[in-house]
């Protein structure tokens, strides 16, 4: 496993103790630049943007301070910052006439919108659950709830502002507590609720629309629990026996992938494997632990680079299902196709999953409390990114080259995405320390993970493929390329 050194970083002001939810990157003001929103314990908001190291707006005495989302929630193709409280209070802010980026003057926030919702809510999000284009938000609560809510106006506009209230849609009730919840798109393009579950499972809930006679009277108590038609899917993967059952799980959905590879595990769920070291061992009652080697004549999408022994990982395919190309699945420009999601637990166990099959599981001797998806290697391609309490922070593609980060204190909160900076959108790392500091690290473009061969770098050369078409030779042929270019540079075939 690599390590690598982040160096530029702002360091930003902000005092008290941070929930690990309470902090968010996103466009607030909708100028195409995100901004750092963060939420303290003792009821404090603060908004940052650009390199200043002070907020730029400032809420106060808003109570415990749990959840921060940005999104449309009034569907007015409009950005908002919506901020919840563990006592149950909503606010709703609005920047529509707020310019941020034109001064750096500290101004006190007010909200456009509050009200009650229950209480002890942990998780936000933003967006459309059920297919219908419209926006809802989403809230898991410590009592083992999922709901959803949607904006309905009253009919009239106030001093230019939306006017009405959040209804509630639906409501679940799970068997063990909530460790996170994400948004993904299922195979068939439609949208899907990931909630996780203790011990690397999770809950895929599924919500249609409401049929359009449905009226929805904000003001009508008995209509505030309105549940439409929804499914709901357990899966318990097969990593959930690696490890402790009951350990706490959070999942991030909606990863971009390039190609996916065969699974390494059965689609029963039987076998049960775990990658660590330089071997893919089977831990399945009856079953030998075996040892592969990586061969040498892999394509290139395969072959791990490593140069450090602390803690390698590689991907061996056992009983691969049929797929396309040189043993992936392309999903490049598939709009119609699932989305990845990726799930890590308390006790150092990474998953990434594809269409509810294991691509690769990864084991590390932290403990693991955040996972993001971002783009750090500017390829098109989200990487998987995990943070554990320490510090200690593991970016992972997706055939499981990984890099490690390990910052220099403990962290109370963490998030990764893209904020603005210099006027343009910059992927980062965000650390909420327990000694009042914010440490935002903007330095933290890779290059490629994969080890590249000379084959395909010479492929994309016009040049190189003119001369390939005089000797009648194909770009396509990996194998014949390999033993040219060996002819080549070394006066010898293979």
């Amino acid at each position: 496993m690599r390590v690598v050194s982040f160096v530029n970083h702002l360091e930003l002001e902000f005092e008290g103790n941070i929930n690990k939810n309470a902090i968010c990157l996103g466009d607030v003001d909708n100028d195409g630049q995100n901004e750092l929103i963060v939420g303290n314990e003792n009821g404090v908001l603060a908004v940052f943007k650009g390199e200043s190291s002070r907020p730029v707006r400032v809420g106060t005495d808003l109570g415990m301070v749990t959840a921060i989302a940005v999104g449309d929630v009034f569907n007015t193709g409009l950005n908002v910052l919506v901020v919840v409280t563990g006592c149950g209070y909503c606010y709703i802010y609005d920047f529509e006439d707020d310019h941020l980026g034109e001064s750096t003057e500290k101004k006190v926030l007010q909200p456009v919108h509050a009200q009650r919702i229950p209480s002890n809510v942990k998780v936000m999000l933003i967006g459309d659950v059920n297919g219908d284009g419209f926006s809802e938000m989403v809230v898991a609560l410590t009592d083992r709830v999922v709901r959803t809510y949607r904006w309905v106006n009253s009919g009239d506009v106030v001093g230019g502002k939306p006017y009405g209230k959040l209804i509630g849609l639906n409501k679940w009730e799970l068997g063990d507590q909530i460790g996170s919840i994400t948004f993904n798109k299922c195979k068939d393009g439609s949208p899907s609720l990931l909630v996780a579950q203790p011990g690397g499972t999770y809950f895929t809930l599924k919500v249609q629309p409401a049929g359009q006679d449905s009226e929805l009277d904000p003001f009508d108590e008995q209509s505030s629990e309105l549940l439409t038609k929804m499914s709901l899917d357990y899966e318990p993967l097969a990593s959930a026996r690696l490890r402790n059952p009951n350990i706490h799980t959070e999942i991030c959905g909606n990863i971009r992938l390039g190609k996916v590879r065969p699974s390494s595990y059965s689609s029963e769920g039987d076998a049960n494997e775990s990658v660590k070291g330089d071997a893919l061992q089977s831990n399945s009652e009856g079953a030998e632990a075996a040892t592969y080697k990586m061969p040498k004549n892999l394509e290139p999408r395969q072959v791990r680079s490593s140069t450090d022994t602390d803690e390698e990982s590689y991907d061996v395919c056992l009983n691969p299902r049929p797929s396309v190309g040189a043993g992936c699945e392309s999903i490049e420009g598939g709009a119609g196709l699932a989305s990845a999601y990726a799930l890590a637990t308390l006790d150092g166990t990474l998953i990434l999953v594809y269409d509810g099959k294991i691509q690769w599981n990864l084991q590390v001797d932290h403990q693991l409390f955040a996972v993001c998806a971002l783009d750090v290697t500017d390829n098109g391609k989200d990487e998987v990114v995990a943070c554990a309490w320490d510090g200690n922070t593991y970016i992972v593609c997706q055939n499981t080259d990984c890099v490690r980060f390990t910052f220099h204190e403990p962290v109370s909160a963490f998030t990764a995405g893209l904020y603005g900076l210099r006027g343009k959108q910059v992927p980062c790392l965000v650390y909420a320390t327990f000694n009042n500091h914010i440490y935002l690290y903007h330095d933290i473009t890779l290059a490629p993970v994969v080890t590249t061969t000379i084959t395909e770098i010479l492929k994309k050369e016009h040049k190189y493929q003119q001369l390939l078409e005089t000797i009648g030779a194909s770009a396509n042929d990996t194998a014949k390329l390999r033993e040219l270019n060996h002819f080549l540079l070394y006066g010898k075939l293979e």
